[in-house]
């Protein structure tokens, strides 16, 4: 086979077949839009422009209402506050666990590549503003390869210098010349290296010494310098140079999608082309001519017939860059290419895996790519309501400056055609002149006027009640029936920001991180929330689920911050009664709703109040936060206090009771061992007393046995007077 994939090289047939491919599908387009879509968007600039209709009479009114540019022009700035309130207008959110860091990162970088490095609010005015006007709007996001190359020259740079230049990385030395500078000498006293002392000569002068030259090398070097600019390019595409198959229902699924524009010669060399194949083609300018561009330029403003410049370089072709699937290689599955055509000749061509546009329609037509405007729902209510204030103005002219009848023969007619204020007509008869009055139309044409801006409210969802500008008509209203007028109107432009951020502005980053994954290959630093953060696109992955925030849904923005203060109070009562470490809300959650309330209410940059905090330093803290005891509040600790206090002050009670009962135990105890001592004492005095009187009564018995009895008498006497010793508290 003749195709060769790798070097994207096709034979002279598959060539002649490709360029019968591309010419059939811009005929079928270009015939597609011819139909209607291309007079349609024409009739709806030259409407929002207040050209006249065609069909204006001299001498009537000729007055042309702004309904489309009304319509349009108040839905455009409810649009797109949704988008450019908030700094992060699109996130990324990751979908596999610990990619959270990384889904951050390609949030910041996505965004400030959108409208840092592009002019993102003016690309998404321009694109939303094609499709509320001219039924789509396009952009195209793709990776331009922008190198900067130019010479430079450096005198006299030592060998270090020179090392260090041949080290950027953007420099290339293509010539370079080393040159010698010689620096004689003096020649200096000779030392004696014994003694160390200056040598003398026979005639006692100093021996001179002769010093060799100092030798410098230096370099006088050419280099170029290539400074790489390369980044996301973003344009918006005008609908009228956009090309798509007729029966695509979607960029996506198409099988053609074009961008025709016209180029010169010289920027056709600058891209890359053959000069000698750039020299060959043909001039065409009919873009210039197409309904849209002669409708938006208007008269005397058309950039037509450039092509008579005396420059060639300077002439300009119709250049068509092509995204097409066709099977070149006959595997019997069709490929997606990229190819470049102009005056029927293929220009380059490449296999490819992206088509970098990306379209919104306000009112899809389902299974049509070509939906309608606002502009289409606004004409007709702008041609009657043109119709009606004309003649109510003619009608209002021939009410003031009504014509008069005149008796032939008995007026001056040279008095009655000279209008003076206060100017006298002559006549012979006072019944000479007859005023052909005629009736006022104000009272039917008034209620006309106000029926048809109410079908245009409804139609667009444009209103004077929904932007705040027509007191009077809230002035009798209920403030329910205020809020359900909004709401309604409302719901019309948040459906239609709805449909913009889930197809374009969805589709358009998630092709701008795809680009930076597949072409940036180098590290570059950006500048977030006051603080320089690397990034590089390679460490990620384009696996990550995709959010645009448009804040829809919850009503007006008085609504929306009496709403997002009541999810504040409920996340600070949640963190206030169960701490950091609670299941429903951590720091992180609670900042990103800060950052919300900030956002809608008019700063862009919620980084100026408050700090990033990570998914990691949010579950770190809620860590820190469990483990510590919980703090308590200063009446809870007061409270805590005083309980301690009085539990303090009643174990004291309780000890000191405690101890009364104590001290009166022992007390008792000593009195009661007091009193068994006593009775013990009197026992001891008893059988004492009792001894005694047996002794007599045996000394009387017994006189023999006296000694005897004495003895032991004494003995017993002795054992009672120790045993009272021990009883006695003293003993």
């Amino acid at each position: 086979m003749a195709y060769d994939k790798k070097n994207m090289k096709v034979d002279e047939e598959d060539n002649d077949s490709l360029v019968n491919v591309i010419g059939s599908h811009i005929d079928d387009s270009l015939g597609f839009i011819a139909t209607d879509t291309q007079l349609e968007r024409a009739a709806a600039l030259e409407y929002y422009l207040r050209e006249p209709y065609g069909n204006e009479v001299e001498g009537r009114s000729q007055i042309v209402t702004g309904e489309v540019a009304e319509v349009v022009d108040g839905a455009l700035p409810q649009i797109m506050k949704v988008f450019t309130t908030n700094s992060k207008a699109v996130e990324f959110e990751p979908v596999n666990a610990g990619d959270s860091a990384l889904a951050e990162q390609v949030t910041q970088y996505v965004n400030h590549i959108f409208y840092k490095d592009n002019n993102g609010f003016e690309i998404m005015h321009d694109w939303f503003k094609d499709g509320l006007l001219q039924k789509v709007g396009v952009v195209k996001a793709y990776w331009d390869d922008k190198k900067n190359t130019t010479t430079e020259k450096y005198q006299n740079l030592t060998e270090d210098e020179l090392a260090m230049l041949m080290q950027d990385e953007e420099v290339e030395v293509v010539e370079q010349e080393e040159v010698e500078e010689v620096i004689e000498q003096e020649p200096q006293p000779s030392v004696d290296p014994m003694t160390g002392q200056p040598m003398i000569d026979e005639m006692g002068m100093p021996v001179m010494m002769e010093v060799p030259p100092i030798v410098n090398i230096y370099y006088n070097v050419k280099c170029k310098r290539t400074k790489d600019y390369s980044q996301v390019k973003i344009e918006n595409v005008a609908p009228e140079e956009f090309l798509i198959d007729k029966n695509a229902t979607t960029i996506q699924d198409a099988d053609f999608v074009a961008q025709r524009s016209l180029v010169t010669r010289s920027d056709l060399i600058a891209m890359g082309y053959d000069p000698e194949i750039v020299d060959e083609l043909s001039t065409g300018d009919l873009l210039d001519f197409t309904p849209e561009r002669v409708a938006r330029y208007g008269a005397g403003e058309e950039p037509f017939n450039t092509n008579n410049s005396d420059d060639e370089s300077m002439e300009r072709i119709e250049y068509y860059e092509c995204y097409v699937k066709t099977d070149l290689d006959e595997d019997g599955v069709a490929e997606l290419h990229r190819v470049c055509y102009a005056d029927n000749k293929i220009l380059m061509h490449e296999e490819c895996d992206y088509v970098p546009f990306h379209s919104v329609c306000p009112i899809p037509i389902p299974h049509k790519f070509f939906g309608q405007s606002l502009a289409d729902r606004a004409m007709d209510l702008q041609l009657i309501k043109s119709t009606v204030t004309r003649q109510m103005l003619d009608n209002l002219y021939l009410t003031n400056n009504y014509r008069v009848g005149a008796v032939e023969g008995q007026v001056n007619l040279d008095d009655l055609l000279t209008s003076t204020a206060g100017g006298v007509i002559r006549i012979k008869n006072p019944n000479a002149l007859v005023p052909m009055t005629v009736q006022s139309s104000a009272a039917q044409s008034f209620p006309m006027l106000e029926y048809l801006d109410s079908v245009q409210a409804k139609r667009s969802g444009v209103s004077d009640a929904q932007q705040g500008l027509n007191p009077d008509i809230l002035s009798n209203v209920t403030a329910t029936a205020v809020s359900a007028m909004t709401s309604a109107s409302q719901g019309k432009l948040e459906l239609i920001a709805r449909i913009f951020a889930d197809t374009g502005v969805s589709s358009l980053f998630k092709g701008i991180l795809a680009l930076i994954c597949k072409y940036q290959n180098k590290e570059r630093i950006i500048k977030v929330h006051n603080s320089f953060v690397p990034m590089n696109p390679r460490e990620w992955t384009t696996q990550y689920n995709l959010t645009v925030n448009v804040g829809l849904g919850t009503g007006g923005k008085q609504e929306q911050l009496a709403t997002m203060q009541m999810i504040l109070q409920k996340q600070e009562e949640v963190i206030k009664n169960y701490g950091l470490a609670n299941p429903l809300v951590n720091l992180k959650q609670y900042r990103d709703t800060l950052a919300k309330f900030v956002n809608m209410a008019g700063f862009k940059d919620d980084s100026a109040f408050l700090m990033e905090v990570s998914e990691e330093q949010a579950m770190q803290l809620a860590q820190q936060a469990a483990q510590a005891p919980k703090e308590e509040d200063s009446n809870t600790k007061a409270a805590a206090i005083l309980a301690e206090v009085e539990r303090e002050k009643a174990q004291m009670k309780m000890q000191s009771d405690m101890a009364k009962l104590e001290l009166e135990k022992q007390q008792t105890e000593l009195k009661m061992q007091k009193e068994l001592l006593e009775l013990q004492q009197e026992r001891v005095e008893f059988e004492k007393e009792m001894a005694l009187k047996e002794l007599e009564f045996a000394q009387k018995a017994n006189n023999d046995s006296e000694k005897n009895d004495m003895n032991k008498t004494k003995e017993i006497i002795n054992s009672l007077e120790k045993i009272q010793n021990l009883a006695s508290p003293n003993g």
